[in-house]
């Protein structure tokens, strides 16, 4: 994952938490995600499945399929 992606990758967390990138929190979990390739693959992982998902054919996925992971990756789906 490029520095760019993860940036951006740090947004989107921190967003989702409600917090300003400069805050305390967002700045642990930059330094945590540049000394920890564990979780810097897993949120690359994640990124690269919404990607994929959200660029696929909507015929490719059944209606209750496509319904459970919108419900666990706790996004809206977009009409």
């Amino acid at each position: 994952m490029s520095k760019k992606d993860c940036l951006k990758t740090l947004q989107q967390i921190c967003d989702e938490l409600s917090e300003d990138i400069n805050s305390s929190l967002c700045q642990e979990i930059q330094e945590h995600l540049k000394n920890c390739p564990k979780c810097c693959a897993h949120v690359d992982s994640i990124r690269k499945v919404v990607y994929l998902y959200k660029h696929r054919e909507k015929s490719d996925v059944p209606q209750c399929v496509d319904e459970r992971l919108w419900k666990v990756l706790n996004l809206q789906k977009p009409e």
